[in-house]
């Protein structure tokens, strides 16, 4: 069970490795030129935003050769995203930019509203998580093999199933995977 979340990690840092090294790439081959042109930001900073813009339009199904055709709903989701990470930061800081109004549209203030009861399903989520995880530190201080017992549970529930369907084996995948959350103890 514990080898599937470690090999995303893995492959996780190996994809961000390599964007870092495609953006240093990008430096050596055409920093120079991109600095003659008077863009006032490094070279690295440039690169970035430009896989950023990417990535973005890519996750919103836009065509990427003409930046068209995109979903809106998820272009506002990863928008949405952000802005509560911004406001985040400026809490964090304690500046009076945390206390600085929103000016959003009315389409954004409905949004917002929509979008509370799935908020609260998160904090709800994330209160349970921290709670299980203090729950299994603590068993796991008398029974070091819980985790393998409740991976057991789960492939028991699995070998239950005849036939088995892709919605069968995406749940016991996902199963595994949050159980791995909440019983591998952070870093």
């Amino acid at each position: 069970m514990q080898k599937e979340p470690h090999l995303f990690q893995e492959a996780d840092k190996t994809l961000i490795a390599a964007v870092d090294e495609a953006i240093e790439r990008a430096v050596e081959t055409a920093g120079h030129e991109l600095q003659s042109l008077g863009v006032g930001r490094s070279p690295q900073d440039y690169f970035a935003d430009a896989v950023l813009r990417h990535l973005f339009l890519r996750l919103c199904g836009a065509d990427l050769r003409t930046n068209t055709g995109g979903d809106p709903e998820t272009a506002w989701k990863i928008l949405y995203m952000g802005r509560s990470v911004a406001r985040h930061w400026e809490r964090e800081r304690g500046g009076s930019a945390a206390l600085r109004e929103k000016k959003d549209r009315r389409e954004d203030i409905e949004r917002d509203k929509r979008e509370r009861p799935q908020l609260a399903l998160t904090a709800q989520n994330f209160a349970l998580q921290t709670v299980v995880r203090a729950l299994v530190d603590h068993a796991r201080a008398s029974d070091p093999e819980l985790a393998d017992r409740l991976e057991a549970a789960i492939d028991a529930r699995h070998a239950r199933l005849e036939p088995l369907s892709d919605t069968d084996r995406e749940f016991t995948e996902r199963a595994k995977s949050y159980l791995w959350l909440l019983t591998t103890p952070p870093d």
